[in-house]
């Protein structure tokens, strides 16, 4: 009976032994019999060394064997110039023979050279056609790239659908930027049923990896969502970390959240402080409420001329509210001499942009004569602009000017 068991266990033994020998016999037979893979080693320790120009020259002679993994490194060699000048062409070469060999991140690399036409004609669809191929691969980044060729009808046909399909895989694989796109998918209705819970969701994956945009819509999600799931500290919270990172609209937040003592200790300063830094960045939305705050003094002493520096700030980079702010300025005489003309001029730019306010402004200029022509045709053309938008005074106006209609 003992001889009996020993022989089984000699049987199964052997039977494992053989199985390791044929595994390590594969992968001998990829490592080592992968073409030129001697010139690869060599090419490999000179790059380690810092000795690029040698390990180009192993990269070469292993590529003209045939050898993937070498045509795809010559192909960062020469788009990064490791050795020398940057050689686009000589890159985009190199890409498309590991490419046509079936290696992902080649297809991707070939794909980024068409789309942006580096050592290639930039072409959409060729692109599109390179993502498509690494992305069935399973590599992130070219799923997010075909994705965002889709949702956009970028060298493919746009389709929500598909590029929904594509953002998901990515970001079921952990991707943080294409979970912040899938929530927004989820967030919009596009390519799948809209679903404020799912774009939720996905807006927390993302901004736990870091990512600011999420950041600020997860804050948003949670400040606007059902009352009952509101956590303000949470949304303090997230709205700061976006802001840390230089997320301007959410400095805005953060701003507010001070100012309404919302989830954190209300203090009006450090909010100021917030707001001041997106204006000093150039946010033309912030510099008009920092003009707002100094024309009105409410949480700074009041300043006209502090209040039309900013205005002309937003102004000059065509921000309809700071356009009118500037008017009002030049209107009323605020931090600038009065120039009812001056005003007309800022008025208009703001009204052709649509803003309501200073379309009822410019409808009163005319209405009255101020700083233009009186003419009751422009009058009632610039009042009925506004109050198709709602404003109310010029609403009341256009009873007083055309009281049969």
């Amino acid at each position: 009976m003992s001889n009996k068991k020993n022989r089984n266990i000699l049987i199964a033994v052997v039977a494992v032994v053989a199985v390791v020998l044929t595994v390590a016999a594969f992968v001998a037979h990829k490592v080592f019999e992968e073409p030129a893979h001697a010139e690869m080693k060599a090419g490999r320790a000179d790059f380690r060394r810092g000795n690029f120009a040698s390990a180009i020259r192993h990269y070469t002679l292993a590529a003209e064997q045939g050898n993937v993994m070498a045509r795809t490194m010559l192909g960062y060699c020469y788009q990064d110039g490791w050795n020398d000048e940057k050689d686009y062409a000589e890159a985009a070469k190199w890409f498309r023979q590991a490419a046509e060999q079936g290696d992902a991140t080649a297809q991707f690399k070939l794909g980024e050279c068409y789309r942006i036409g580096l050592g290639v004609e930039q072409d959409d669809a060729e692109a599109a056609k390179w993502y498509r191929k690494a992305a069935e691969q399973g590599g992130p980044a070219a799923q997010i790239r075909l994705a965002d060729a889709c949702a956009e009808g970028r060298g493919v046909k746009q389709d929500d659908e598909e590029a929904f399909y594509w953002y998901r895989k990515a970001a079921v694989e952990g991707d943080i930027e294409a979970q912040y796109h899938l929530a927004v998918f989820y967030r919009d209705g596009r390519g799948v049923k809209k679903s404020e819970k799912d774009a939720a969701k996905w807006f927390l994956k993302s901004a736990k990896g870091g990512v600011e945009d999420a950041q600020y819509e997860y804050a948003r999600c949670m400040q606007y969502g059902p009352a009952d799931e509101c956590d303000e500290k949470e949304v303090f919270m997230w709205y700061s970390k976006a802001a840390d990172q230089g997320h301007l609209e959410a400095m805005i937040e953060v701003y507010s959240c001070y100012c309404s003592g919302v989830g954190v200790k209300q203090d009006r300063k450090h909010g100021i402080h917030w707001l001041r830094k997106a204006a000093d960045q150039g946010y033309p939305r912030a510099q008009v409420l920092l003009g707002n705050q100094y024309r009105r003094g409410f949480e700074v002493p009041k300043d006209d001329e502090e209040a039309f520096y900013w205005y002309r700030k937003a102004a000059d980079q065509g921000d309809s509210k700071g356009q009118f702010g500037v008017g009002v300025c030049y209107e009323d005489g605020i931090g600038v001499e009065p120039d009812i003309a001056e005003a007309v001029k800022w008025y208009r730019l703001a009204a052709d942009q649509g803003y309501d306010r200073a379309q009822y402004d410019l409808g009163k200029c005319y209405h009255e004569g101020r700083g233009v022509e009186k003419d009751m045709t422009e009058a009632v053309k610039w009042y009925r602009l506004a109050a198709d938008q709602g404003d109310y005074a010029a609403k009341e106006a256009l009873k007083e000017l055309t009281p049969g209609e």
